[in-house]
This record gives C-alpha cells, sequence and structure tokens, in this order.
C-alpha cells in the first residue's frame, strides 16, 4: 500500500504542475487545456488510474470487522471511476483529436473535447466528481486505526470538495468544478503523502518491537 500511496503523490504532483503549465500557456481558467499539456495530463491521468484502484484494493485486503463492507464499497466506486476515466482519456488520445474535427459537422452535438457541454466531459465528471467523491467517503470509513486519523479527514475533504464539483455542471457554470479538481488533484495526493508516512510510521513500530520480543524470549530461556 505504501508504494501506491508514494505514486499518488508523484503523479498528482506531476499533474498539477502540468495542468498549471497548460492553464498559463492558455492565459485563462475558462478555455480547454491545449495541447501538448492536455495529452501530458490524459498521460499521466492512465497512469493514475491503475495505481488508485490497487490502493483501493490494499485497503479492502487490510480492513477487518465490519468495516469490510465500506472498503468493499470504496473498492467498487474506485474501480468504477477509474474505468470510465480510462475509456474517456484513451479514447480522447487516440479518435478524440480526429473526432473533434467531426463534432462541427454535428451541429448541437460535441462528443469529444472538454468544452461544456460534451458526452465525453460529463462522463469524466461523473468519474471523478460523483463516482471518486463517493468512493473517498466510504474509504474514510473503513480506515479503524486512531494512526489515521488525519488520512480519515483528509479523505472526507477529499469527498467532499469532488461531490461540490458536481454544482458546476448542475448550473451550468464550470467554474464550480475547480472544486472538484482540489478535491482529487491537491487534497488527496497530500492525504495520500499523509497515508505514506503513518504507512512508514507503523512499520518502523512493529519492526522496531521485533527484537525485543525475541530478545526477552531468548532471556527466558
Amino acid at each position: 500500500m505504501l508504494w501506491c500511496a508514494v505514486a499518488v503523490v508523484v503523479l498528482g504532483a506531476l499533474y498539477v504542475v502540468v495542468v498549471a503549465a497548460g492553464f498559463a500557456v492558455a492565459g485563462s481558467l475558462s478555455v480547454p487545456l491545449p495541447d501538448p499539456w492536455l495529452g501530458l495530463a490524459e498521460v499521466l491521468i492512465l497512469l493514475l488510474a491503475p495505481v488508485l484502484v490497487l490502493l483501493a484494493a490494499f485497503l479492502h485486503a487490510h480492513t477487518e470487522g465490519s468495516r469490510r463492507a465500506w472498503s468493499l464499497a470504496a473498492f467498487g466506486w474506485t474501480a468504477g471511476a477509474m474505468t470510465v476515466t480510462t475509456t474517456v482519456h484513451l479514447v480522447e488520445l487516440t479518435i478524440g483529436r480526429a473526432g473533434a474535427a467531426s463534432a462541427a459537422a454535428t451541429p448541437g452535438v460535441d462528443v469529444y473535447g472538454f468544452r461544456w457541454p460534451a458526452l465525453l466531459y460529463a462522463a469524466d465528471v461523473a468519474a471523478w466528481d460523483l463516482q471518486l467523491g463517493v468512493a473517498l467517503l466510504c474509504a474514510a470509513v473503513a480506515l479503524p486505526d486512531h494512526r489515521f486519523r488525519r488520512v480519515r479527514w483528509g479523505l472526507v475533504l477529499a469527498g467532499v470538495l469532488c461531490l461540490v464539483g458536481l454544482v458546476g455542471p448542475a448550473v451550468g457554470d464550470l467554474a464550480w468544478r475547480g472544486i472538484g479538481i482540489a478535491g482529487y488533484a491537491v487534497v488527496l495526493p497530500l492525504v495520500c503523502l499523509e497515508l505514506a508516512r503513518a504507512l512508514r510510521a507503523r512499520a518502523s513500530g512493529s519492526t522496531g518491537s521485533r527484537p525485543r520480543g525475541r530478545g526477552s524470549r531468548a532471556r527466558g530461556r
């Protein structure tokens, strides 16, 4: 689980840098992210998706008792979200560029691209804001150890921010989406950084206790 948490931190940081650089070049947050920054961001998402699924799987494998229902729900929602977003960004990277030209031949219908409203954009919003938001809240409930208290509250914050991002498509003002993006692109990597720290602390604590146990048994002999 530790390496998955670290990978989310690294990929999340790269994603933020790429997106920030892209919007800086574009000169506005109200326009779609231009290439090559959009392509780089999509590649990072394709790399991040399986890591998030593995992290949710490890969480479920290490959860005990009645909380396993919550960890299973977290895994299911995460897997669903990452399946959708992987499909969206793979389509965008392959036929999306060519399909953008054909959108002009279909008045009123925008399938490709990330200018609202667009079919693939709506699917990606559902994945990251709705499905992942629910997954993060379920994961927060699944964590029982007092060592993960900060992680739990961080997951709650990230999940709530993701769900608030749904207000944008609902009211037609995509500026609200920035709140959801902050949830999964900023808060979630920070939560994974804290998770990695907590996991390392727990591992070092359990490792340090073993020699004492062996020594006490040896002295007992």
